[in-house]
């Protein structure tokens, strides 16, 4: 039974009393909500990450790591360095910036962080025209601002990840000292009961509710008067809905502006044609099958339902290795069988699909969930908006030479492929001298708020000092990815792009954690959170067990 709207009236006026309150707290006490949301999470995790899982018919065990990492472990990091901000917002540390590439790194900045993303280094990277000293004071929104008046946020969760909506109601709560009302998507609404208990007392001192609701839930509440800011994290089409009352055209959207029917500022995250680009180079049989086993991850993580799903492989036509690099990515599609689509209308069009002749099935004709591939050439629909499933393209691109093939692939996903969410480069060997201005054009000119080499682009999700989100210059009526960034725990007011960078190939004999191919990952991430969380000797032991039998 969804709320009426009389009920909706009273939480929304509950948060609009409470708001002026909330925007002047001091951080001392907003630290002890904030620890104490943390201790609600520890009581809580075991229960958020079962339930996520059985909600969405994992069929692995191990697959229950997603739910682990994605869910009670984000949210705590997230919070522990939120608290840190709070109590100890210095001067930012000259050490950490790069004149040259005018960036700031942000990750790893503690032992464990080393330990469990070994190799994997993190920066975030500014316009040329930001000093230093601007960087540094232009830094905590609301913490720098002040707002004596108070607001309402409105929150509309995402039903995919169950982190995701806890996150950004945590970004608007400390950055932005917004009351918030969470209305969350039907897809996970089974959430309610661990986001109260989490929120706990932040809901009873009337800065925080949850509701559940359908899309006129949302529609009244998106239009409601009291609400003076909203957060999306969902399509664009969604987005265009509550800012046009309709989905535009693409003519609508080619103009410079279009008229609005909702005013309201709205902070969005809108998802991608995710690309991951691979660098031609001598790969060995063993990093093909490594790389190959990454890319699966990135398809088949949660099903596919991400923001940053891979969607479209994009190699160098004539390259020694695509033949290679294409059936092992099909070998371990294969060798997982089989996963759940619990999104709704995901079955549909996997359903259309397998009638069309230009796709093929790699797994199983039972299989629950069909796992399909093709040439984007083939069916360049989905080189402008989201598969949203299983399905993975695969798109070649002309090149004479390493450099040309750089320029001619980031041409190619900035140009052709929708949204700026995020991009993947794979290239071996990325240390050394004689591929420093590749990666380096990589980095400064492939258009996407986060350019991952080596690593799915997805784990700046999992790093709270990165800021996640859009490219900066998103219209808004050719939204894109969106516009602004949450995370972001550094509370940076300007940020570019986030950069994340690892070694080529992790390990000869282990893969991440994070693989789908790797069966650890449940107690593995398990004993990760309840380690962050605590940070015993004990749970650190349990995590050490767990990463090695």
């Amino acid at each position: 039974m969804y709320p009426s709207q009389l009920e909706l009236d009273r939480n929304i006026t509950t948060l609009r009393i409470n708001s002026s309150e909330l925007a002047t707290i001091p951080n001392d006490k907003m630290v002890t909500l904030l620890n104490q949301t943390i201790e609600n999470i520890k009581g809580l995790a075991y229960f958020w990450a079962t339930l996520s899982a059985e909600k969405k018919g994992i069929l692995q065990k191990h697959k229950e790591g997603e739910e682990w990492l994605g869910g009670p472990f984000a949210s705590i990091i997230a919070l522990q360095y939120y608290i840190n901000f709070l109590e100890n917002n210095t001067e930012l540390d000259i050490d950490n910036f790069n004149e040259i590439t005018n960036s700031y790194k942000v990750f790893p900045n503690k032992f464990i962080e080393k330990l469990t993303f070994p190799l994997l280094n993190a920066e975030i990277r500014f316009n040329k025209t930001m000093s230093f000293e601007q960087i540094s004071e232009y830094r905590g929104f609301n913490q720098r601002l002040g707002n004596d008046t108070g607001s309402v946020t409105l929150v509309l969760g995402a039903g995919n990840v169950s982190s995701i909506p806890f996150l950004d109601v945590l970004f608007h709560l400390v950055a932005k000292r917004s009351s918030i009302i969470l209305k969350l998507n039907p897809v996970n609404d089974y959430l309610n009961p661990v986001f109260r208990k989490v929120f706990y007392e932040f809901i009873q001192k009337g800065y925080i509710t949850v509701v559940n609701g359908d899309i006129p839930t949302s529609k009244y509440l998106c239009e409601h008067p009291s609400i003076d800011a909203i957060h999306l994290t969902g399509s664009n089409y969604t987005y265009e809905n509550i800012i046009y009352g309709k989905e535009l055209n693409d003519k609508e959207r080619n103009l410079s502006s279009f008229p609005k029917v909702n005013k309201k500022p709205i902070f969005s995250e809108l998802g991608n044609v995710t690309p991951i680009i691979i660098h031609p180079g001598k790969w060995s049989k063993s990093e093909i099958k490594f790389q190959a086993r990454k890319i699966v991850t990135a398809k088949l993580n949660n099903s596919g339902f991400n923001c940053i799903a891979a969607q479209v492989i994009v190699l160098p036509k004539g390259w020694h290795s695509n033949k290679k690099l294409k059936y092992y990515i099909k070998y371990y599609l294969k060798k997982i069988g089989d996963t759940t689509s619990y999104y709704p209308g995901s079955i549909e069009t996997l359903k259309k699909l397998q009638t069309n002749n230009n796709y093929e099935q790699i797994n199983d004709d039972l299989c629950a969930t069909p796992f399909m591939v093709s040439d984007l050439d083939n069916d360049k629909t989905f080189s402008k908006e989201e598969v949203w499933n299983s399905t993975l393209y695969f798109k070649e691109i002309e090149y004479t030479d390493y450099e040309s093939y750089a320029n001619n692939s980031i041409a190619y996903v900035n140009n052709e492929l929708w949204g700026n969410l995020g991009a993947t480069v794979l290239i071996k060997d990325y240390k050394k001298k004689r591929n420093a201005e590749v990666i380096e054009n990589y980095k400064k000119n492939l258009n996407y708020g986060t350019v991952a080499i080596n690593e799915w682009a997805a784990i700046a999700f999992i790093i709270p000092t990165m800021p996640w989100g859009g490219y900066p210059g998103n219209k808004d009526n050719n939204i894109q990815s969106g516009q602004g960034f949450v995370h972001n725990a550094f509370l940076f007011e300007s940020p570019l792009k986030g950069i994340v960078e690892t070694k080529f190939r992790f390990s000869r004999f282990i893969d991440p954690p994070w693989f789908v191919t790797n069966k650890k990952g449940h107690r593995l991430f398990k004993n990760l959170t309840y380690y962050q969380a605590n940070n015993s000797k004990i749970n650190f032991i349990k995590l050490l067990i767990s990463t090695l039998v």
